[in-house]
């Protein structure tokens, strides 16, 4: 017969935790593994895990990627290469206009170097009054020196220029209705005809001798008479910008807008002629100019009416002065023997 048998487990009683016994209030400190931790540095600690981290300083961290280095050096270096470029491309554009300009000074002496040897008959002959070529001359060389206006960007071409008009105009010559200070006057307008437009160029002229002393004269020769007289004619090319409409045509900016814009921008060729009469010595005594503005302006305008209305109020003289006296007068202040003239209508 079969047995039984049954096999009795004990039940264990699960473990009871104990509350952890709380030290004492009195004590300021209490004993962890065996060391003493005391509540100052507990607090501490605890603050020192609150404050944020403060930023490294100095050389950034060099890239962890070789891939993003080799990127950012050739980057780097492409933007160096076009700095490079864009600095050596100003140098030599800088230097390119020395140049030009210093070519252009050397051919203006060595005109005035042949100009000289001319006037002061280095290579020539003594000559008699009735051959003298000084006065051809020095109507020719006056307007190739001032083919492109005054020289206002070169200091050295314009005392050049200066140097030669002190030298062939005598010291009372009378230019434009200006009975004193005559080379005052002409090298003021000089500059105000190249500063008022935005370009002025000369074109080719032709010389021709009106007057001559001959030998037929005889003994009726007195110092009146020993005069050359020579007229140029050609035309000269203005560009008209707004700073001309500012200094000359400042009527058409307040009140005729229309005729403003169909003249600024626009570039003008009036014919010319200036008259140069010379004593028995070449010094030029007086020299009379006349500029066709109406014609000029015609040929733009197309219309007798606006011209008229361009030209009513503009500051030009009858002698074909610029910047008349802003009063209101019909008489230039050059005229009166004044050079004092507004600011406003000088533009140096």
């Amino acid at each position: 017969m079969p047995t039984l048998t049954v096999s009795l487990q004990e039940e264990k009683n699960p473990p009871v935790s104990l509350p952890a016994s709380v030290p004492p209030t009195g004590l300021s400190s209490v004993k962890t593994k065996g060391k003493r931790v005391s509540k100052s540095s507990t607090n501490v600690s605890n603050q020192d895990e609150q404050k944020p981290q403060p930023k490294k300083r100095g050389r950034r961290r060099l890239l962890e990627d070789e891939e993003q280095r080799k990127a950012r050096r050739k980057a780097q270096c492409k933007l160096n290469q076009r700095r490079y470029r864009a600095r050596q491309r100003g140098l030599i554009s800088t230097l390119s206009l020395e140049t030009e300009g210093l070519n252009g000074h050397l051919r203006d002496l060595q005109d005035y170097r042949d100009f000289l040897r001319g006037y002061f008959l280095l290579d020539a002959q003594p000559l008699t009054t009735w051959d003298d070529p000084r006065p051809v001359l020095v109507a020719k060389h006056f307007i190739r020196a001032f083919r492109s206006g005054f020289a206002l960007h070169s200091t050295e071409s314009s005392a050049l220029q200066e140097s030669f008009v002190r030298l062939v105009c005598a010291p009372d010559m009378i230019t434009q209705g200006s009975t004193t200070d005559g080379i005052e006057a002409l090298l003021l307008q000089l500059k105000r005809y190249t500063s008022y437009h935005g370009t002025f160029e000369v074109l080719p002229s032709n010389v021709t001798v009106v007057h001559a002393p001959t030998q037929e004269m005889g003994t009726q020769m007195t110092d009146d008479k020993l005069t050359w007289v020579l007229e140029a004619r050609g035309a000269v090319s203005m560009r008209i910008s707004r700073d001309t409409l500012i200094m000359v045509y400042p009527h058409v900016l307040r009140h005729h807008d229309r005729i403003a814009q169909r003249i600024v921008g626009q570039t003008i060729e009036p014919e010319f002629t200036a008259t140069f009469h010379f004593d028995a010595n070449a010094k030029v005594t007086k020299l009379d100019q006349h500029i066709d503005f109406v014609g000029a302006f015609f040929r733009i305008l197309e219309n007798a009416e606006d011209v008229a209305t361009l030209l009513e109020g503009a500051l030009i003289s009858p002698f074909s002065e610029l910047g008349l006296d802003p009063q209101g007068s019909t008489e230039s202040a050059l005229t009166r023997g004044s050079k004092q003239l507004s600011l406003k209508f000088i533009l140096l």
